[in-house]
């Protein structure tokens, strides 16, 4: 059964993806390089960053290793 995302999960998506697009911007990286050396599309890379989607697990893994990070890395926020 579908639900509607809950505010904390909302958060948590953006957080996520602002955290892949800071780590994005400190390589030094566009949108494409990323999208070219985790193997998935430029516009999923976009949309993950703006918090568009609530993408896989899979995704996100591959995006953690084309960025050199970790997966839990990508959970690191600032408070």
């Amino acid at each position: 059964m579908y639900r509607e995302y809950q505010p904390e999960d909302l958060e948590i998506i953006k957080r996520v993806g602002k955290r892949i697009r800071f780590l994005r911007d400190e390589k030094g990286m566009s949108q494409h390089d990323l999208s070219i050396e985790a193997d998935i599309p430029k516009t999923q890379v976009g949309r993950v960053e703006r918090a568009e989607n609530n993408t896989s697990l899979v995704t996100l893994n591959r995006i953690a290793g084309a960025l050199g990070v970790s997966l839990h890395d990508l959970f690191l926020f600032e408070e």
